[in-house]
């Protein structure tokens, strides 16, 4: 009975301390994945969405690029950046569907399951490099650049 009464005023005097509010455990944000660069291939119409061997980006002084010839016919490219297998931690898109991708301007990706396709609308035809750099917060920054 002693034992008792002991056990039950220790649990007593614990929740009293646990109640009180004036602790409070930080949060762990949750870990993004590492993009793999080395394995991401440009994907589009251009390309039937294949991860075609000539559209696998590759390390260059300037980042991991692209060279990719297009047509300008007035109508926009729908693309976007992926893996072989489309592993959405390492699928990269727009924010929002058709999320515009201006020549010569930062546009930043998001690489998980709800990302849209991008669009890009060449103004003339021509070879145009696309280059990706990793961003803040697991977002990954895209330039294209007529070449």
């Amino acid at each position: 009975m002693k034992k008792l009464l002991t056990i039950a005023s220790m649990c007593i005097a614990l929740s009293a301390c646990s109640s009180s509010g004036s602790f409070k455990i930080p949060e762990i944000a949750p870990d993004v994945p590492r993009i793999q660069f080395e394995n991401m291939f440009l994907r589009g119409v251009f390309n039937w969405w294949e991860a075609d061997p000539s559209y696998k980006f590759k390390r260059s002084n300037s980042g991991w690029t692209v060279d990719v010839e297009l047509i300008a016919d007035g109508q926009p490219y729908d693309f976007r950046l992926s893996d072989a297998k489309w592993t959405p931690s390492q699928s990269c898109g727009g924010k929002y569907k058709g999320q515009p991708v201006m020549l010569g301007s930062t546009a930043y990706l998001v690489c998980e399951q709800g990302s849209e396709n991008l669009q890009f609308t060449p103004s003339t035809t021509g070879i145009y490099r696309f280059t990706v750099n990793p961003a803040s917060a697991g977002e990954v920054a895209l330039v294209v650049t007529k070449i």
